[in-house]
């Protein structure tokens, strides 16, 4: 069941055309997704992902751009990947060699987990990965702001360019640069961005930084759900009014802090990982490339009871049904079982460090209780009151 995204301007947007995994995504960038379903039809609809929705799997070709995916493909895939970067830049800036994307596992993440490649072989190529995300955000506020968000989609967006990450967020800032207005309505970046760690950092400071932008990510929704300013928003979330601070601990609470972190990709499952595969017709079970088997993953993690995916050299249409473990053909209609095989990884280092910046589901259980008992983070709160007649107190109090 979609929720309510509030805009700077007091109005509520149905955000139920997103999946629970992008409304788990940064609130940032939902706002900016719920407007891009409403102009679908103007940008072109869906082509390529007819039978379904725009999804990254794996980086996509210029020329698969040019000729295969509508406009409103291409901006939704880039919007996603930049909220996928925003939560993931951590790790890929470490991961950044300095070298050629072939021997580059900061670039081959981008691609994967963001579906666009750099030059992360040039010089800058990590202060571009950290502000990118926020390149996006201040173009969308700038057109929101002179009511031309359907020029926003447009204009600063080109698929018939060049769809690196470079070329993508130049564009973006040229169109912000044309429109730039004072008095935006967008919370500090640094409130909201991951600040580097250093390699040796241990789980609860690691748990600590995606903590505290998460909070000012939930302040910021907040902020326009009351209508108010973020930085008032940041005086009175956690003041004196009981009223003010269990409203605002429906947003922000260890119950919703754990969702994103797995849905954000920051949790890894302990000593193991998953892969997935399907049986082929010798009896013999093949794995799904890394793409395909993140999605089935991703989808078993929410509980889905399946998941739509186009496999192959030519894109064909199946069914992943987690609930019978088959995969179906969605024209043949040709079942084959499927299963999921827990994989040995790296073990997490004795001494508690997360490497790459990343959390096994017992380190950030153990993170989160530790927040609660500090009283840094609330636990899940008791359903909002139901709403009364007249103006809310909450906006008249705030």
């Amino acid at each position: 069941m979609g929720a309510k995204v509030s805009t700077s301007h007091g109005e509520e947007l149905d955000d139920s055309c997103l999946t629970d995994e992008e409304r788990a995504l940064s609130p940032l960038f939902c706002e900016v997704l719920v407007m891009l379903w409403k102009h679908q039809r103007s940008l072109g609809g869906l082509k390529h992902f007819a039978q379904s929705r725009p999804s990254l799997r794996h980086k996509v070709k210029k020329e698969d751009f040019c000729s295969n995916y509508s406009d409103f493909e291409y901006v939704y895939m880039t919007v996603l990947g930049f909220a996928k970067l925003h939560a993931l830049v951590e790790e890929i800036t470490k991961l950044n060699n300095g070298e050629n994307f072939t021997r580059n596992p900061g670039v081959q993440l981008l691609e994967r987990a963001c579906g666009m490649t750099m030059h992360g072989d040039r010089e800058g190529s990590n202060a571009l990965l950290r502000s990118a995300p926020g390149a996006m955000l201040e173009a969308y506020q700038s057109a929101k702001a002179s009511g031309s968000i359907l020029d926003f989609f447009r204009k600063a967006f080109d698929r018939q360019a060049d769809p690196c990450l470079e070329g993508r967020t130049s564009r973006l800032m040229h169109f912000a640069e044309q429109r730039r207005v004072a008095g935006g309505t967008m919370a500090p970046w640094e409130d909201v961005s991951l600040q580097p760690l250093p390699e040796d950092a241990a789980v609860k400071d690691v748990a600590g930084e995606h903590l505290r932008v998460f909070c000012n990510e939930c302040t910021w929704l907040w902020a326009k759900k009351l209508n108010i300013g973020y930085e008032k928003a940041k005086e009175v979330r956690f003041g004196a009014d009981d009223t003010l601070v269990t409203d605002f601990a429906q947003l922000y609470n260890a119950d919703t802090f754990s969702r994103a972190m797995r849905a954000r990709g920051v949790v890894r499952r302990g000593a193991t990982s998953s892969r997935w595969e399907v049986q082929l017709e010798d009896g013999s079970w093949g794995p799904y490339d890394e793409e395909a088997s993140a999605t089935i993953e991703s989808a078993y993690q929410r509980g889905a009871q399946q998941v739509e995916l186009r496999l192959g050299p030519r894109g064909w249409q199946y069914t992943i049904d987690l609930t019978a473990q088959v995969q179906m053909n969605a024209k043949t209609k040709k079942s084959r079982p499927l299963r999921r095989v827990e994989l040995a990884t790296s073990p997490v280092s004795p001494d508690g460090v997360a490497a790459g910046a990343r959390l096994t589901e017992e380190e950030l259980g153990e993170a989160i209780r530790f927040f609660v008992e500090m009283h840094t983070l609330p636990t899940a709160p008791p359903p909002p009151p139901p709403p009364t007649s007249g103006t809310s107190p909450r906006r008249s109090g705030a």
